[in-house]
Protein backbone atom coordinates (compact mmCIF):
# COMPACT_ATOMS: atom_id res chain seq x y z
CA UNK A 1 0.00 0.00 0.00
CA UNK A 2 1.22 3.50 -1.21
CA UNK A 3 0.19 6.49 0.36
CA UNK A 4 -0.65 8.82 -2.70
CA UNK A 5 -1.93 12.24 -0.81
CA UNK A 6 -2.20 12.96 2.87
CA UNK A 7 -4.41 16.84 3.65
CA UNK A 8 -5.85 18.23 6.77
CA UNK A 9 -8.68 20.54 6.78
CA UNK A 10 -9.80 23.16 8.38
CA UNK A 11 -13.57 23.08 9.14
CA UNK A 12 -15.25 26.96 8.42
CA UNK A 13 -18.63 26.41 9.42
CA UNK A 14 -18.19 25.06 13.31
CA UNK A 15 -14.51 24.35 15.14
CA UNK A 16 -12.89 21.44 13.59
CA UNK A 17 -10.40 19.87 11.66
CA UNK A 18 -9.97 16.74 9.64
CA UNK A 19 -6.87 14.35 8.70
CA UNK A 20 -6.78 12.17 6.12
CA UNK A 21 -4.69 10.05 4.07
CA UNK A 22 -5.46 8.09 0.49
CA UNK A 23 -3.84 5.12 -0.46
CA UNK A 24 -3.45 2.92 -3.29
CA UNK A 25 -3.83 -0.57 -3.05
CA UNK A 26 -3.32 -3.81 -4.68
CA UNK A 27 -7.34 -4.05 -4.99
CA UNK A 28 -7.91 -0.21 -5.20
CA UNK A 29 -8.06 3.15 -3.17
CA UNK A 30 -8.38 3.22 0.64
CA UNK A 31 -9.24 6.54 2.34
CA UNK A 32 -8.29 6.90 6.09
CA UNK A 33 -9.01 9.97 8.51
CA UNK A 34 -10.01 11.54 11.34
CA UNK A 35 -12.21 14.46 11.73
CA UNK A 36 -12.55 16.25 14.89
CA UNK A 37 -15.79 19.31 15.40
CA UNK A 38 -18.31 20.33 17.27
CA UNK A 39 -21.61 18.17 16.52
CA UNK A 40 -24.94 19.85 18.27
CA UNK A 41 -22.87 21.84 20.42
CA UNK A 42 -20.36 19.02 21.77
CA UNK A 43 -17.25 17.61 21.00
CA UNK A 44 -16.72 15.12 18.28
CA UNK A 45 -14.22 12.89 16.96
CA UNK A 46 -15.03 10.40 14.23
CA UNK A 47 -12.05 7.96 12.58
CA UNK A 48 -13.66 7.06 9.01
CA UNK A 49 -11.88 4.50 6.95
CA UNK A 50 -13.04 3.62 2.93
CA UNK A 51 -12.50 0.76 0.85
CA UNK A 52 -12.74 1.30 -3.07
CA UNK A 53 -12.46 -0.41 -6.11
CA UNK A 54 -9.52 0.66 -8.71
CA UNK A 55 -12.39 2.57 -10.61
CA UNK A 56 -13.30 4.49 -7.29
CA UNK A 57 -16.57 2.54 -6.41
CA UNK A 58 -17.43 2.08 -2.73
CA UNK A 59 -17.26 -1.48 -1.25
CA UNK A 60 -16.76 -0.78 2.24
CA UNK A 61 -17.08 2.00 4.92
CA UNK A 62 -16.47 2.11 8.38
CA UNK A 63 -16.97 5.28 11.34
CA UNK A 64 -15.98 4.91 15.10
CA UNK A 65 -15.81 7.40 17.26
CA UNK A 66 -18.11 9.72 19.71
CA UNK A 67 -19.92 12.96 19.63
CA UNK A 68 -20.04 14.19 23.61
CA UNK A 69 -21.26 10.83 25.29
CA UNK A 70 -22.79 9.22 22.25
CA UNK A 71 -20.73 6.59 21.19
CA UNK A 72 -20.59 5.89 17.28
CA UNK A 73 -20.05 2.54 15.43
CA UNK A 74 -21.35 2.09 11.45
CA UNK A 75 -20.03 -0.76 9.51
CA UNK A 76 -20.98 -0.44 5.72
CA UNK A 77 -20.33 -3.34 3.20
CA UNK A 78 -21.44 -3.67 -0.47
CA UNK A 79 -21.33 -7.26 -1.75
CA UNK A 80 -23.19 -8.12 -5.33
CA UNK A 81 -25.45 -9.91 -4.59
CA UNK A 82 -26.54 -8.74 -1.27
CA UNK A 83 -26.06 -5.12 -1.95
CA UNK A 84 -25.29 -2.94 0.92
CA UNK A 85 -25.41 -4.10 4.91
CA UNK A 86 -25.09 -1.91 7.49
CA UNK A 87 -23.74 -3.36 10.83
CA UNK A 88 -24.45 -7.00 9.27
CA UNK A 89 -28.15 -5.91 8.26
CA UNK A 90 -29.38 -5.43 4.64
CA UNK A 91 -30.54 -1.92 3.36
CA UNK A 92 -33.27 -1.73 0.85
CA UNK A 93 -33.72 0.30 -2.11
CA UNK A 94 -29.45 1.59 -2.23
CA UNK A 95 -27.88 -1.96 -3.74
CA UNK A 96 -27.13 0.18 -7.25
CA UNK A 97 -25.69 3.05 -5.20
CA UNK A 98 -21.54 3.45 -6.04
CA UNK A 99 -21.00 6.47 -3.65
CA UNK A 100 -20.53 6.78 0.07
CA UNK A 101 -20.84 10.39 1.39
CA UNK A 102 -20.02 10.84 4.82
CA UNK A 103 -21.15 14.12 5.72
CA UNK A 104 -18.82 15.31 8.09
CA UNK A 105 -16.04 15.10 6.10
CA UNK A 106 -14.63 16.42 2.32
CA UNK A 107 -12.64 13.19 2.26
CA UNK A 108 -15.85 11.30 0.16
CA UNK A 109 -16.06 13.84 -2.29
CA UNK A 110 -12.91 12.72 -4.14
CA UNK A 111 -14.07 8.86 -4.19
CA UNK A 112 -16.90 10.53 -6.70
CA UNK A 113 -14.87 12.85 -8.51
CA UNK A 114 -12.11 10.29 -9.39
CA UNK A 115 -14.95 7.66 -10.40
CA UNK A 116 -17.04 10.38 -12.32
CA UNK A 117 -13.84 11.37 -14.18
CA UNK A 118 -15.82 14.58 -15.63
CA UNK A 119 -14.30 16.11 -18.66
CA UNK A 120 -14.76 19.95 -18.78
CA UNK A 121 -18.38 20.96 -19.32
CA UNK A 122 -19.95 17.76 -18.66
CA UNK A 123 -22.08 16.71 -15.67
CA UNK A 124 -23.60 14.22 -14.18
CA UNK A 125 -26.44 13.38 -11.58
CA UNK A 126 -25.43 10.53 -9.54
CA UNK A 127 -26.70 9.65 -6.15
CA UNK A 128 -24.70 8.64 -2.61
CA UNK A 129 -25.58 6.63 0.58
CA UNK A 130 -24.99 9.62 2.34
CA UNK A 131 -24.66 9.69 6.36
CA UNK A 132 -26.73 12.61 7.26
CA UNK A 133 -25.10 14.25 10.42
CA UNK A 134 -28.88 15.44 11.95
CA UNK A 135 -29.30 11.73 12.73
CA UNK A 136 -26.64 9.85 11.88
CA UNK A 137 -28.43 7.35 9.58
CA UNK A 138 -27.30 6.65 5.83
CA UNK A 139 -29.97 7.52 2.97
CA UNK A 140 -29.55 7.97 -0.77
CA UNK A 141 -28.90 11.37 -1.29
CA UNK A 142 -29.11 12.83 -5.40
CA UNK A 143 -26.06 14.97 -6.39
CA UNK A 144 -25.22 17.00 -9.49
CA UNK A 145 -21.66 16.85 -10.36
CA UNK A 146 -20.00 19.30 -12.74
CA UNK A 147 -16.74 19.98 -14.61
CA UNK A 148 -16.40 23.56 -15.06
CA UNK A 149 -12.24 23.22 -15.46
CA UNK A 150 -9.60 21.33 -14.50
CA UNK A 151 -9.45 22.52 -10.60
CA UNK A 152 -13.20 23.21 -10.36
CA UNK A 153 -16.22 21.09 -9.40
CA UNK A 154 -19.82 22.62 -9.56
CA UNK A 155 -21.62 20.34 -6.69
CA UNK A 156 -25.54 20.36 -6.09
CA UNK A 157 -27.35 18.36 -3.41
CA UNK A 158 -31.02 19.41 -4.94
CA UNK A 159 -32.87 17.79 -1.45
CA UNK A 160 -31.16 20.90 0.56
CA UNK A 161 -31.32 23.53 -2.25
CA UNK A 162 -27.01 23.50 -1.75
CA UNK A 163 -24.82 24.33 -4.77
CA UNK A 164 -21.20 24.99 -4.28
CA UNK A 165 -18.00 25.37 -6.88
CA UNK A 166 -15.85 22.53 -5.09
CA UNK A 167 -12.06 23.61 -6.01
CA UNK A 168 -9.99 20.83 -6.37
CA UNK A 169 -5.99 19.77 -6.94
CA UNK A 170 -4.46 17.22 -9.38
CA UNK A 171 -5.74 14.53 -7.21
CA UNK A 172 -9.26 15.23 -6.78
CA UNK A 173 -8.99 16.27 -3.11
CA UNK A 174 -11.21 19.21 -2.43
CA UNK A 175 -8.73 21.85 -1.46
CA UNK A 176 -11.49 24.51 -0.97
CA UNK A 177 -15.23 23.76 -0.34
CA UNK A 178 -16.94 27.70 0.20
CA UNK A 179 -18.17 27.88 3.80
CA UNK A 180 -17.14 24.17 5.20
CA UNK A 181 -13.87 23.60 4.25
CA UNK A 182 -10.31 24.86 3.43
CA UNK A 183 -7.41 22.77 3.22
CA UNK A 184 -4.86 23.65 5.68
CA UNK A 185 -2.00 21.14 4.73
CA UNK A 186 -1.49 19.17 1.71
CA UNK A 187 1.54 16.31 1.39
Amino acid sequence: MSVERTVIWKRLDVPGMDACQFHSASEGWEIHGTAIFIADGSPARLTYDIACDNDWSTRAASVSGWIGAKNISLALERSGAAGWQLNGTPMNGVSALLDIDLGFTPATNTNAIRRLDLQPGREVETIALWLDTSDWTFKPLRQLYRRKSAKVLGYASPLHGFTADISIDSFGVVVDYPGLWIVAAAF
